[in-house]
């Protein structure tokens, strides 16, 4: 499944760039909802962009196990009345609930800076404070990788990162890597689920965002507004890891085309990243 969003237009408000949101398998692909293809039990979602650094990992790392009985943070309780939201995916037969990662476990990460700018690592800092802020989920840096950013990417490499679910990619790389990042797409990402039997089962494990670096690398150099511009691209795609789609509304980050130039989350994006940090623990 494909879709192209054109978003972020405004040269004062943040970059220009579109999404594209794709599930492939070989000669395999079977489109359900809005933005979640099922291959083999297995859910993809991909959506657009964002950074950071650590110890290489070479091969499989010490594993890393962190299993709370309870969630490792805690979302805002203070729910808000802004419906201007919307998620990657939801529970078939659960209303509007969300599919979310375990709140229990960190989300860990790893990352490619094969084609990273300046900044990356403190600029992804501080958009996963956040998204941990907005949400309660907690992120784990495990370091830098040489994982290649690929199509297709699955939920578990045993060879490299041990007997677990493999940890969220994030690559900075270009169109001469990732073709999909080729004109006015500046990146490629979202969640990876696992499998499950029933729909209260379904989970995100996993996932990728793959940047286009040099793009950023721009943004970054822009006088005033720069940094900001590119720390509010990494907040909108750590929003798309979590869960997260692109709404209507003009207020909120999340939105298609940014045309407001909003730098920060809004009342619905809180509100969306609250009710994602309140999914099961498994």
């Amino acid at each position: 499944m494909r879709r192209r969003l054109a978003e972020l237009d405004r040269l004062d408000a943040l970059p220009p760039l579109s999404s594209r949101r794709s599930s492939r398998a070989p000669g395999t692909a079977l489109s359900l909802a809005v933005t979640v293809a099922l291959l083999g039990g297995v859910a993809f979602v991909f959506d657009d962009w964002w950074e950071m650094a650590g110890p290489m990992i070479t091969g499989a790392p010490p594993a890393v196990h962190e299993q709370s009985s309870k969630p490792l943070g805690t979302p805002p309780r203070q729910a808000s009345s802004s419906t201007d939201y919307q998620f990657m995916a939801t529970k078939a037969g659960f209303g509007n609930t969300p599919v979310t990662f375990s709140p229990c476990r960190p989300i860990n990460v790893v990352v490619n800076y094969a084609e990273a700018p300046p900044g990356a690592y403190g600029l992804l800092q501080e958009a996963m404070e956040r998204v941990s802020e907005a949400s309660g989920l907690v992120f784990t840096l495990e370091g830098e990788t040489t994982e290649p950013p690929r199509d297709g990417r699955g939920n578990r490499d045993v060879a490299r990162y041990g007997d677990r679910w493999s940890p969220v990619l994030v690559a900075w790389t270009d169109p001469s890597v990732i073709p999909e990042l080729k004109g006015r797409i500046a990146g490629i990402g979202g969640p990876v689920g696992g499998r499950s039997s029933t729909p209260a089962n379904r989970e995100w494990v996993s996932g990728i965002v793959y940047l286009d670096g040099p793009d950023i690398a721009m943004v970054l150099r822009r006088p005033n507004k720069g940094r900001a511009q590119a720390r509010a691209i990494v907040m909108h795609e750590l929003a798309h890891l979590v869960g997260l789609t692109h709404v209507e509304a003009p207020t909120e980050l999340m939105n298609a085309s940014n045309d407001s130039g909003i730098l920060d989350f809004g009342a619905g994006d809180r509100e969306g990243l609250r009710q994602l940090g309140m999914g099961r623990c498994s």
